[in-house]
């Protein structure tokens, strides 16, 4: 397997950082998928459930945009929440990696159906004019009005949405542009914290841990997004089913080792601690996005009832 140079400590804090702050900024173990409703003031938690709702309901607005604008619009099935485990930055649970492995089957299936997109073999299907005022229809043209928001470190983010595309999102959350800057604050505060979390000598003793568990499976790994990064050349020139398998052998050991040296405890708990602290810097924001959230799932309820 992928051998390990360098002192273990430092590869660690240098190369760990920001993938488990791409983890956590959706959940540790599975895409913002990890706590039940609530229904008092403060940050909004999704269930599974709930991001699928709201994303069916938003297409279901998008389908009828469309049908007024002259087009058929197909509204997808929403992935299975299987289909997600295996993104976070580590998993814990060996008897799902048994089956899925990191899910890459499952990502591949996914991006095949893509593929077969109906809406994109009718898009294809039109003639070119027609096929260029359907893409106008979608998501608008050239005079899409340019959103701006301000990132929680600092940095711009720019969104051109249009069309129903656009529709979809305002008549479920409101005012686009307080949309878009409520949401990318709310989903880009990790980075306010992860230097501290990743410093904390917590997390490097239970990545330690966790790294030692890995060699007694024969598997050299500093970090799980370290098995992540090496997996595609390891797999590249395998048959799909020893693909499969080494996958799946990846993934048992990092889930056990998980388990065994508490490192997804342990991360959880140091994200619940240093999140804390940049929440409350950011309390306003993050209860008016809990508000906007907790409307649009009593809109999206409605909309998936009534077909919008």
């Amino acid at each position: 397997m992928a051998p390990v140079t360098g002192p273990p400590g430092v590869r660690s804090q240098r190369r760990v950082a920001g993938i488990v702050g791409a983890a956590l900024a959706c959940g540790l173990l599975a895409a913002c998928a990890v706590t039940p409703d609530d229904a008092g003031p403060g940050p909004a938690t999704l269930t599974d459930a709930d991001e699928a709702l709201l994303k069916r309901a938003e297409l279901l607005l998008v389908q009828a945009c469309m049908k007024r604008q002259g087009f058929r619009y197909w509204v997808p099935e929403p992935p299975a929440a299987q289909d997600r485990r295996g993104a976070g930055f580590v998993l814990d649970d060996p008897a799902w990696a048994r089956e899925h492995g990191y899910g890459l089957l499952d990502q591949r299936q996914m991006e095949e159906s893509k593929r077969n997109d109906l809406n994109k073999a009718y898009r294809d299907s039109l003639p070119p004019a027609d096929r260029t005022r359907y893409s106008v229809a979608l998501g608008g043209g050239g005079d899409n009005k340019v959103l701006t928001a301000t990132l929680p470190d600092g940095g711009t983010i720019h969104n051109a949405l249009g069309g129903c595309q656009a529709y979809g999102k305002e008549r479920l959350y409101g005012d686009r542009q307080r949309w878009f800057r409520l949401e990318k604050t709310a989903t880009n505060l990790v980075p306010l914290y992860m230097r501290e979390l990743t410093g904390d000598p917590r997390f490097s003793t239970a990545l330690t841990a966790w790294s030692a568990c890995m060699r007694r499976h024969r598997h050299t790994y500093v970090s799980p997004s370290e098995i992540r990064a090496a997996l595609p050349g390891l797999t590249a020139d395998l048959a799909p089913d020893r693909a499969h398998a080494l996958e799946v052998e990846l993934a048992v050991a990092e889930a056990t080792c998980a388990r065994t040296s508490s490192l997804a405890d342990t991360v959880r708990a140091l994200q619940a601690r240093y999140r804390a602290k940049v929440h409350e810097r950011f309390a306003a924001e993050l209860d008016a996005h809990g508000r906007v959230v907790r409307g649009a799932l009593e809109r999206a309820r409605k909309i998936s009832e009534s077909g919008a």
